[in-house]
């Protein structure tokens, strides 16, 4: 990401007009503040997805079958994307609110807000505990299934397998 920014910024300079990219963006609203909230952000959601990711993976016994499996997490992303780009467009409605809480879109949403100034820090706190929660519960589910799924050797493993599972090491 740094060198993609960095080649960025030095094409910029090298070969744009001075004063053109100026024009063009207005580059106000960003701050360090954004700039670290928006990286906390991107992290936090890397981890809700690779873990999703990775409770899907563990369920297939071949490597062929893995995007097949990943498919709903990729609509699950998809979804989150579309949410968060969508209420972008009224950034005071409830749904953006909600989006901007809601684990599968808040990465994408609450840097936006913030930059917006719509979000209150007491709102950043709130969604960022709703994420780590959402990794902690995906990572608890996602150990689970795949310590039982790594020792399951054949068959793969049916939705209602997995359930099962899950519910057998609760007790």
């Amino acid at each position: 990401m740094i060198l993609v920014v960095g080649t960025a910024l030095i094409s910029a300079k090298a070969f744009l007009e001075p004063g053109l990219l100026e024009s063009v963006l207005d580059m106000s609203n960003i701050t360090v503040y954004l700039g670290i909230i928006t990286i906390v952000y991107f992290i936090l959601g890397y981890f809700t997805y690779a873990l999703l990711y990775a409770l899907t993976g563990s369920t297939v016994s071949k490597p062929e079958d893995i995007q097949s499996a990943n498919g709903p997490v990729a609509i699950l992303a998809v979804v989150g994307f579309y949410l968060s780009y969508f209420t972008m467009m009224n950034p005071t409605s409830e749904l953006n609110v909600f989006a901007s809480l809601f684990p599968i879109s808040s990465p994408f949403c609450m840097p936006f807000r913030i930059m917006m100034g719509l979000a209150s820090g007491k709102d950043v706190a709130i969604s960022i505990v709703i994420l780590i929660v959402s990794i902690l519960v995906i990572a608890k589910v996602a150990i689970k299934i795949y310590s039982n799924a790594i020792l399951n050797y054949g068959t793969k493993i049916s939705f209602k397998d997995i359930i099962n599972m899950y519910k057998d090491k609760q007790n």
